[in-house]
């Protein structure tokens, strides 16, 4: 009798680890935000909202501006605010370079801009982030931010 509940007891902790481990498996590998900016001129900030529940895995942060015909320059600096949920505040500039095509059925292009590798973001909860252009820029139709686990990233 002792026995058969004691295999009881550790079956259920088995399956109790395995549910566990399944759900948190699940956990997209890969999130996406974006803001539409206005085209015509983008000069206010985006905010972009990152909710985060994993404290621990490494990921990389990647930024992105979807542009339209109408932007014929070959870089843009953004100002980049992260605030994380507990109030902390980082600010910093970044360059991103936006080579012209020559012929392109399409106009629209996008360009993916690395921000942060094997980052950990150590808060539970919502990340912010404001995106604006260091001058107003015609043209940019959208921002947005990639976060991809550091060991998926080079796998698409």
């Amino acid at each position: 009798m002792i026995r058969t509940h004691r295999l009881r007891s550790i079956l259920h902790c088995s399956l109790a680890t395995l549910a566990a481990m399944l759900l948190w498996s699940c956990e997209a590998p890969v999130q996406l935000a974006v803001a539409d900016v206005d085209p015509g001129g983008w000069e206010e900030a985006a905010t972009i909202v990152i909710e985060n529940r994993d404290t621990v895995a490494l990921r990389d942060i990647e930024l992105f501006v979807r542009s339209a015909g109408r932007f014929a320059e070959d870089t843009l600096s953004v100002r980049i605010v992260a605030h994380s949920p507990d109030s902390l505040r980082c600010e910093e500039r970044l360059l991103l370079t936006i080579p012209q095509r020559a012929r392109s059925a399409t106009r629209i292009r996008e360009r993916v801009t690395p921000y942060r590798r094997r980052a950990v973001l150590p808060r539970t909860g919502p990340y912010r982030l404001t995106i604006a252009p260091v001058r107003p820029a015609q043209g940019i139709e959208a921002v947005g931010v990639r976060i991809v686990a550091s060991d998926a990233a080079g796998l698409e």
